[in-house]
């Protein structure tokens, strides 16, 4: 029988044993600086992302919306330009809120938040009546596009939402400011984070109905901020409710951890996460491939293992990659619950010969 890419695909993300190592690029945010600033190689210029992931004998990790976000008529949201900035405000009848996003390196690249929806007591009292004014409708076209671009090398993933906590001293509070307002108004804290919470399993029943093959978090894990204590009180509650939703439809449950993670990794086991990806190691955190892979001890899939900085000229030359793939990354190849990815991301300015590289490396 032969066996697709994404019939592999699956059957690793599902914990089972495939006949070889899957490999998943991920190069989004490379791809679209570059098409943006006009510096994507000639041979690629004209091509899909996924015709340039099937070009470098990768398998597809697709990512789709699935949910359209809707509001309360009691509710307006806008964006407004401010100079070089976003504004995005919500205005309710109880107060408004807004957050700012500012440039960072250029027109086309990430922006930051400068500015939080979440100030102080009262705004998190706005911000409160915001989550629970929001609700989820199904969209599934985007992922059902998704689905027929794949095609069979490779998967759709639905990737939506983020442990409250994080989503509150991350995104709408930042994380100073959230660290103060939760060691000083607990209680209150704790009532927004509950409100986060069932409005995010509302969003993950939709998803979970959908077709998508995987519903991932949009965590970016870190435990330099989230500490074990943390992760056993606001995020292993979280994952487990909504790892029942989705295993119930017979989703898998993905989390992104593109952070320095090795200190929560032993509790990964157990908490309700079918795969983790993007899981960073050495030379960016302190945790070896082979040891990560020891710590979730084939009860959690991992999908990682190629540094983004490996794949940069400042990571190291061209031999230095190719080393680091045949004697870290190859003798790997057999080990169930492993599937080859980017931790986190290829960033613009690398050299995408490396990634050309990785399939005949590891074949």
């Amino acid at each position: 029988m032969h066996l697709t890419r994404r019939y592999r695909y699956l059957q690793a993300l599902r914990n089972e044993k495939t006949d070889d190592l899957v490999w998943a690029p991920n190069f989004d945010y490379w791809l679209n600086i570059n098409q943006a600033e006009g510096t994507v190689p000639e041979k690629y210029a004209h091509m899909s992302r996924n015709d340039i992931v099937r070009a470098v004998g990768g398998c597809i990790w697709n990512r789709a919306g699935g949910l359209r976000v809707v509001l309360d008529s009691s509710v307006t949201e806008t964006w407004s330009p401010h100079g070089d900035a976003m504004i995005h405000e919500y205005r309710t009848p109880i107060g408004n809120i807004s957050e700012t996003h500012a440039k960072t390196e250029g027109e086309c690249r990430a922006r930051f938040i400068a500015e939080h929806f979440i100030k102080d007591l009262e705004s998190l009292r706005v911000m409160k009546y915001v989550i629970e004014a929001t609700h989820y409708e199904a969209d599934y076209e985007p992922t059902l596009r998704a689905l027929a671009e794949t095609g069979d090398d490779g998967i759709v993933l639905s990737p939506c939402f983020s442990v409250p906590f994080i989503q509150f001293a991350k995104m709408d509070a930042g994380y100073i400011n959230g660290f103060y307002l939760w060691m000083d108004h607990k209680s209150e804290v704790d009532s927004i984070i509950d409100a986060y919470f069932k409005s995010f399993l509302e969003g993950y029943r939709v998803l979970a109905d959908g077709p998508a093959d995987v519903i991932a978090t949009n965590d970016n894990m870190d435990g330099t901020m989230i500490s074990p204590d943390i992760f056993r009180e606001y995020a292993i509650p979280f994952y487990q409710e909504a790892k029942r939703i989705i295993s119930a439809k017979g989703k898998i449950f993905e989390g992104h951890w593109c952070g320095r993670t090795q200190s929560l990794l032993p509790l990964v086991p157990g908490c309700g996460l079918d795969v983790v990806e993007a899981i960073v190691t050495k030379p960016m955190a302190n945790v070896e491939l082979s040891e990560a892979l020891d710590i979730l001890d084939g009860k959690v899939v991992m999908q990682g293992g190629i540094p983004s900085v490996l794949v940069c000229e400042e990571g190291g030359s061209h031999e230095d990659f190719q080393r680091y793939i045949e004697d870290v990354v190859v003798p790997l190849k057999c080990r169930r619950g492993f599937i080859l990815g980017m931790s986190d991301n290829v960033p613009p300015n690398a050299d995408f010969g490396r990634i050309e590289a990785v399939a005949e490396l590891i074949s």
